[in-house]
């Protein structure tokens, strides 16, 4: 992930970056990849959505 789609926690004034600390498939739709991303700050978790197509970028794949 780029440093522009990591998450900020909203629990702070300023940004702070969460860190990724698991991946899973979401069960109601496998073909999303989703992340927890945890705040290094206060503990607070989050899941969101992982972008998994690499269209568009130097190194083209189809996702498997």
């Amino acid at each position: 992930m780029t440093v522009e789609s990591v998450p900020a926690c909203d629990r702070h004034d300023g940004s702070v970056s969460m860190e990724l600390r698991t991946m899973h498939s979401d069960v109601s739709n496998p073909d999303v990849l989703v992340g927890l991303f945890e705040c290094p700050e206060c503990g607070h978790e989050r899941w969101v959505p992982i972008k998994r197509s690499y269209e568009g970028s130097e190194t083209s794949l189809p996702a498997a």
